[in-house]
């Protein structure tokens, strides 16, 4: 790491941004959050969350009173070390010496929580998931849905 002058014309921000740019030790930023859209019908809370990679099984849903956590596992992909392990000698094998020049996808668990703004009914809830898409509709209890009042 080099130190940067003040004198050099470049703003604060700019010096700490390529001080980090330039550093050896980067921190593992694991995986990113998951992406999810909430939102509010008169009939329901949508949920809608980018879960790509995982398969329906690997997806769980669980609502307790005002509390909803979405938990996915996103699986490992084939490593270079698993796609060249098998070859031996001169195979010819044009991924023998593969490896990553860049890995930005990652693996493992991921999961959201929310705290549900009022009470929704959990047993009428639908759940579809389609091309790396959870799409989860919990349907309003009738007490917290709006009505028009009636003036006498």
């Amino acid at each position: 790491m080099r130190l940067i002058e003040p004198s050099t014309g470049v703003s604060l921000r700019e010096a700490v941004s390529r001080m980090m740019d330039e550093s050896m030790v980067r921190p593992d930023r694991g995986l990113p959050a998951m992406p999810v859209d909430v939102l509010e019908t008169t009939e329901a809370i949508v949920v809608v969350a980018q879960i790509p990679g995982s398969a329906k099984e690997q997806i769980e849903i669980h609502h307790e009173k005002d509390i909803l956590t979405l938990k996915a596992e996103i699986p490992s992909e084939v490593t270079p070390e698993q796609v060249s392990g098998g070859v031996q000698g001169g195979g010819g094998s044009p991924h023998l010496n593969t490896r990553y020049l860049l890995k930005e996808r990652g693996h493992g668990n991921i999961s959201r929580t929310f705290r549900l703004p009022f009470a929704v009914d959990a047993e009428k809830a639908q759940a579809e998931y389609h091309d790396g898409v959870l799409r989860l509709t919990l349907p309003k209890l009738e007490s917290v849905k709006p009505r028009q009042i009636a003036i006498s």
